[in-house]
């Protein structure tokens, strides 16, 4: 027990000193808290090591970054933003996995490893875009619903093509029926969510009528119970947190009562639960890499990230956008994060590659993440100089 808390003051003490250091030099403070996972974890001074505890405060962490943002969004913003995303996420997705898919087999690698490297570099995150997003005061413009939109998409897209990979390594034959199954089940899931969001969650008036109501508690509920069901169709909980939070809003529930739950789950998804989850990314690092690995490393990072800022961009540009939106848009679809995490740790314990190149991919999306936030603040000050009236 000592031990666990005196990982939490170790984190809580750095999530604080990033937010300080950052902010003063204008920078988003998740790249403080990726740089400083490195730092205190096992790759260097390994003063706070992996546990089982900071893996739930980090998994519950996604669950209120995704719930938080929810709330925050307007639905019918969300799903025009759905509608039109279509063609972005498609040629979006395609072209970082075949870029990343190429280099992996021009380093060597069979097909088998090329597709999971492709499939890895495929998968956006969302958590991590929507911090930086907010770090930088985007996350109200239009491009931004875009962007987040989007990388939901991917995810699930990411999601039907690793089912179909998945049966193929294990030597099933391809059951097409089955991913009609489970693209069925995620309509289904969306039908459900927004039937439940716009006709019967505007009745709920009793825990929302006033501030004393059970409000904050409420929506932790119907947060949960949206998670749930979306893990039980196959998805990620953070599907089902964000989709429950998004019909949330100041029309179902008292002023002062939205406000109070919108203050209680940024706090805690922005100073407690979300940076431990961000931070722990930095675990997964390792500096054991061969020559090879390093340049493989190296071209993987630089090809994933022209492919996508060039698709994604001209996509965004096809849909009307200014330059420097469609350059956003680009740029903000580069993270990588939990599915990406989670699709190479799965393809590490089906044995279809080595620890080595699980290290290249974790490596890879480290340095996407770090490199995000970066560029994305020089579309900022891109936007604030050259198109200064937005967000729109």
């Amino acid at each position: 027990m000592d031990t666990i808390f005196q990982s939490l003051f170790m984190l809580m003490a750095v999530v604080w000193l990033v937010a300080v250091i950052m902010r003063k030099i204008g920078l988003p403070t998740i790249m403080g808290e990726l740089i400083m996972g490195v730092v205190i974890g096992p790759a260097v001074l390994g003063w706070v090591q992996p546990s089982e505890t900071i893996e739930i405060l980090a998994q519950i962490g996604i669950f209120f970054l995704m719930l938080h943002t929810g709330v925050e969004t307007e639905p019918r913003e969300f799903f025009d933003a759905l509608k039109n995303s279509l063609a972005l996420v498609v040629v979006g997705a395609i072209v970082p996995f075949f870029v990343s898919m190429g280099v992996a087999l021009a380093y060597g690698y069979g097909w088998v490893d090329s597709v999971f490297v492709g499939l890895t570099m495929t998968a956006t995150a969302v958590v991590i875009t929507l911090k930086i997003l907010r770090d930088l005061g985007l996350h109200h413009a239009r491009f931004a619903r875009v962007i987040v939109a989007s990388c939901v998409i991917d995810n699930l897209l990411s999601l039907v093509v690793f089912s179909f990979v998945i049966g193929v390594l294990q030597g099933k034959a391809v059951d097409f029926s089955e991913l009609a199954m489970l693209a069925g089940k995620i309509l289904l899931f969306f039908a459900v969510s927004v039937s439940i969001g716009y006709y019967l969650y505007p009745r709920m008036t009793f825990p929302f009528h006033d501030k004393n109501g059970k409000g904050f508690t409420f929506v932790l509920v119907l947060g949960f119970a949206g998670g749930l069901l979306a893990q039980a169709i196959g998805l990620h909980i953070m599907v089902g947190a964000y989709i429950a939070g998004l019909f949330f809003e100041e029309k179902v529930a008292n002023k002062k009562l939205y406000d109070l739950v919108n203050d209680r789950l940024y706090g805690l998804s922005y100073s407690f639960l979300g940076p431990i989850f961000f931070i722990s990314l930095g675990f997964n690092i390792t500096f054991n890499l061969s020559a090879n690995s390093i340049w493989m490393l190296a071209t993987l990072t630089l090809t994933v990230l022209i492919g996508q800022i060039v698709s994604a961009g001209l996509m965004a540009r096809r849909m009307h956008f200014t330059w420097l939106e469609s350059l956003t848009i680009g740029v903000g679809m580069c993270g990588r994060a939990e599915m990406a995490f989670i699709l190479a740790s799965v393809g590490l314990n089906l044995g279809v590659f080595k620890s080595e190149l699980f290290s290249v991919l974790v490596f890879t999306a480290f340095l996407l993440n770090l490199l995000t936030p970066l560029m994305l603040k020089g579309c900022a000050v891109l936007l604030e100089k050259y198109q200064p009236h937005w967000p729109y």
